[in-house]
């Protein structure tokens, strides 16, 4: 039978309410950092010349927010976001309570074939960019626990080529410690100008 009376921890929190309280803002102010970091993002594609397709911006961006992501809030923007059976062109944010903020770039099919040689070919600017590689099977896990990634620098060169050829997709994702809270919306979008930058073959980083 399982034991339905609480912890000393527990009762802590159900005898108060504040506590859901400065949950709910935190995650409303998380919502709203989404928000502003959607239009830094905007305003940077507005200033790169990349060869964007049309329908990968058809979509607009979309924040959505849950609360059991492995048993913990989340909130997650996607921008550009783009996702059909054939092919995925997707920057996803996320903010996952209690851990870090991320940014993931994951591209698939024949987006992911039209860019796989200047990735492969990429290894030094990711690697030193600090960028880390999703080694699953299974693309939609979104942390970078039991060893979901791995840090390109980690890896050879030869390596890297090897696994970025693996699957029928990549992701490329990096971290963000929730101290930097502040800073959050200007390190992602330097992380996404660096990834456009790669793709767009150009020679700054």
């Amino acid at each position: 039978m399982e034991n339905f009376y609480l912890t000393e921890e527990e009762a802590a929190i159900v005898y108060s309410p504040e506590f859901i309280r400065l949950k709910n803002s935190a995650i409303e102010k998380v919502m709203v950092l989404m928000g502003r970091l959607q239009e830094a993002l905007a305003a940077y594609d507005r200033s790169l010349d990349f060869p964007f397709e049309p329908e990968w911006l058809q979509q607009g961006p979309k924040i959505s927010k849950g609360e059991q992501y492995k048993q913990l809030p989340w909130v997650m923007l996607d921008y550009p976001r783009y996702f059909s059976k054939d092919a995925v062109f997707a920057f996803r944010s996320m903010f996952w309570w209690g851990h870090y903020f991320s940014c993931t770039l994951h591209l698939a099919g024949s987006i992911k074939e039209r860019f796989g040689a200047i990735l492969a070919n990429g290894y030094t600017k990711l690697a030193d960019a600090g960028f880390q590689v999703y080694l699953p099977e299974d693309p939609w896990e979104h942390d970078f626990e039991e060893g979901n990634y791995q840090p390109i620098a980690s890896m050879s060169d030869e390596d890297w080529k090897l696994q970025v050829g693996r699957h029928s997709f990549v992701k490329l994702a990096k971290p963000f410690t929730l101290e930097h809270w502040g800073e959050v919306i200007n390190e992602i979008v330097t992380a996404y100008a660096a990834l456009l930058n790669l793709l767009n073959n150009e020679g700054r980083f």
